[in-house]
């Protein structure tokens, strides 16, 4: 009856497709205790010498993990290598910027505006001017009308107003309410909110 350590080493050689070959010999002397390899077609492969079986059961063993191994390796190298990924290129960096920009609100620091209105000259170019207005209270006395020799775009951007036009009714103009008086038309501001400021965009062109 082959004992323990046989049976697993047949076991391990099965599996590997050989056929492991133990020692008859009851008597020390001889192949006594040793193992050997044969293949599928009984050619020997460990183990085996003119004089008989020459492998202890751990170099059996031992060659048994090794040709595990040595199988593996062989089947990862057959295995074709994965493409390197190509790393992507660094981003450029962002180039410096070459000035700073200077913002400015219209709506900041407003001043009182309360004996007279006031006029903040906010760009001015040929053939352009634009200023802020800021009322509180004030209106155009009817005997001086407004005239000029230019067009002009008012914007109310806070508060509240009145303007007449000449032959023209009264309209009411509310944040984000605009009109274009046109060069040589009097005009009249009727009246200016008093609770708050009132604060315009005037566009003169021409």
């Amino acid at each position: 009856m082959p004992n323990d350590t046989t049976a697993s080493l047949r076991e391990m050689a099965a599996n590997r497709g050989l056929k492991l070959v133990a020692s008859r010999r009851r008597k020390p002397g001889g192949d006594y205790g040793r193992y050997g390899l044969h293949d599928a077609d009984g050619a020997a492969v460990f183990g085996v010498g003119k004089a008989g079986l020459t492998a202890s059961a751990a170099e059996i063993e031992d060659y048994l993990r090794g040709a595990t191994s040595n199988a593996w390796s062989k089947s990862a190298g057959s295995a074709k290598a994965l493409p390197k990924a190509k790393a992507k290129p660094a981003p450029k960096p962002k180039p410096k910027p070459r000035f700073k920009p200077q913002v400015a609100n219209l709506l900041n620091k407003l001043p009182a505006a309360k004996r007279a209105e006031a006029f903040t000259e906010i760009l001015e170019r040929p053939g352009i001017r634009i200023e802020r207005i800021v009322s509180r209270g004030q209106a155009t006395p009817a005997d001086t009308p407004m005239l000029q020799n230019w067009d002009e775009w008012v914007v109310v951007l806070e508060g509240a107003a009145g303007l007449r036009i000449e032959d023209s009714a009264e309209v009411v103009l509310a944040p984000g309410d605009h009109l274009l008086i046109a060069k040589g038309q009097r005009h009249w501001v009727t009246w200016t909110a008093k609770d708050r400021a009132t604060v315009w965009l005037a566009v003169h062109l021409g």
